[in-house]
Formats: C-alpha cells, sequence, structure tokens
C-alpha cells in the first residue's frame, strides 16, 4: 500500500503514518539493507537489530529482484500492528511499499 504522512514541515520532514490505524506514534526496529551490481548472485546484505549488525553476501530476502533493497520494520505504539517499509530499485526506478506484517490481537 501507498505509505501515508503527515503534512511536511521545515526543518522536521513528515510523520509516517501506521498502515493500520494512520497513527503517528511507530517505531522502527530491524533495518535490512541489500547492496549489489545489476543482476548480481550476490552482494553485501547489513541487519541492524537489537544494537548489533550482521553482514554476509546474501541477497536472498532483498525486495530488488535487480538491484539496492531496503527493508525497515516498524510497530505502532497506537494499535499495536507490525509493518514492513520496502524502498526498492528497479531500471533506474525507486519502489515504495508500507504493508503489514502482524495485526493487533482483537480486542474482548
Amino acid at each position: 500500500m501507498t505509505p501515508k504522512f503527515t503534512n511536511y514541515e521545515k526543518d522536521f520532514g513528515a510523520e509516517l503514518l501506521c498502515p493500520n490505524c494512520e497513527g503517528n506514534y511507530l517505531h522502527h526496529g530491524e533495518v535490512e539493507i541489500f547492496e549489489c551490481g545489476e543482476d548480481a548472485g550476490h552482494g553485501i546484505h547489513v541487519t541492524v537489530s537489537d544494537g548489533k549488525a550482521t553482514m554476509d553476501t546474501s541477497l536472498k530476502g532483498n525486495p530488488s529482484s535487480r538491484r539496492h533493497g531496503l527493508k525497515i520494520n516498524f510497530w505502532c505504539e497506537q494499535c499495536h500492528a507490525k509493518s514492513l517499509l520496502i524502498i526498492k530499485q528497479h531500471k533506474g526506478n525507486t519502489g515504495v511499499d508500507f504493508t503489514i506484517t502482524e495485526l493487533p490481537p482483537p480486542k474482548t
């Protein structure tokens, strides 16, 4: 789905909104960075999570089938949904997608 933002403010930017409740209290967690040459079978994959970074040459999970990719995991303080922001390159274009990966449990 298309990411939604609050209004842009000079010297601050715009706040990314939760794809589930449109709340603005999103926290990012694990970040994955994929760097590779065009159509390469391997490259650099860096994962930053829980205060540490790991690196390997696997492109498994790269959101781009041909070039660089970026995945940022979020959780919403307001509704507790988990989501994933994806940025990927393909033939000189940059695509952005925002998906819900886990909905909060239903209220009883």
